[in-house]
């Protein structure tokens, strides 16, 4: 079985490239300190902790959070940030699909964009609900983005250069089979719509990015097909926009989805 990404390679940008504005970021620690406190949870456990996106502004909130992440530099940079007046941070290494915790031990859990890098989203769905006490939680962020969207059309672009080389990549679970797994466990929904803004892009930037190999899905292809693909990628990109600095902007909201077991 594919092993679940380990996000080794990115720590040394991982700040820099997936930072939220800061306006969005303050917002989103808010609102996840409220369901906290509604659920009566002491502390919250974040499966894929990495280098503390999401954890310290909590922390600085005097949150209680525990960590749990495979990837030892990353945790690395989060202890490298972290100290007075932030409330301590608990680490431990492990897997999102065998989690190092006692069952019906937690009462908040935290997952933000981990899913799609494990090697069993299932499994790891399966341990959340076996290590939330009865009537836990689990906070899961994300940001939606309305089409038509030009980034996700070049993303599918690259899809089909992929598949026409056979390259089969690890299959990326859809928010409807993550919501379909949580209702056959029990667990209701209710999402918290807590901001809105644009999303700012350039064809050049994205350009870039993927040269850099920045994003995790890039990671999969082996030297050799990846430098094969982008050489059928940029041009297609360059003939498709025309003008690689033109800015396309589109709105985007930071939505937090609450889920509520039995």
């Amino acid at each position: 079985m594919t092993q679940s990404i380990s996000f080794d390679r990115a720590a040394d940008y991982y700040d820099d490239t997936r930072a939220l504005p800061d306006n969005i970021a303050q917002k989103q620690a808010d609102t996840l300190v409220a369901e906290i406190e509604r659920a009566g949870a002491a502390r919250v456990l974040e499966v894929g902790i990495g280098t503390g996106r999401i954890a310290r502004p909590l922390a600085a909130r005097g949150v209680r959070v525990s960590g749990i992440d495979i990837s030892t530099r990353m945790m690395a940079r989060l202890r490298e940030q972290v100290e007075p007046p932030f409330a301590p941070i608990d680490l431990l290494l492990g897997d999102a699909t065998r989690l190092p915790v006692t069952t019906a031990s937690v009462r908040a859990v935290l997952v933000v964009h981990v899913l799609h890098l494990v090697s069993s989203w299932q499994d790891s769905v399966a341990e959340i609900a076996r290590v939330l006490e009865p009537g836990g939680i689990l906070l899961r962020a994300r940001e939606e983005y309305p089409d038509p969207n030009p980034w996700r059309e070049t993303y599918a672009k690259w899809i089909e250069l992929e598949r026409a080389r056979g390259f089969q990549r690890r299959p990326r679970p859809s928010d409807e089979g993550i919501a379909e797994r949580l209702r056959a466990l029990g667990a209701s929904l209710r999402t918290e719509v807590y901001a809105q803004d644009e999303a700012r892009w350039t064809p050049a930037e994205n350009i870039e990015s993927t040269r850099k190999r920045i994003d995790s899905w890039t990671w999969q292809f082996p030297d050799d097909l990846f430098a094969e693909l982008l050489a059928e990628f940029e041009p297609w990109v360059k003939e498709r926009f025309s003008d690689m600095d033109k800015e396309y902007v589109q709105p985007r909201s930071f939505e937090i989805d609450v889920w509520t077991f039995p």
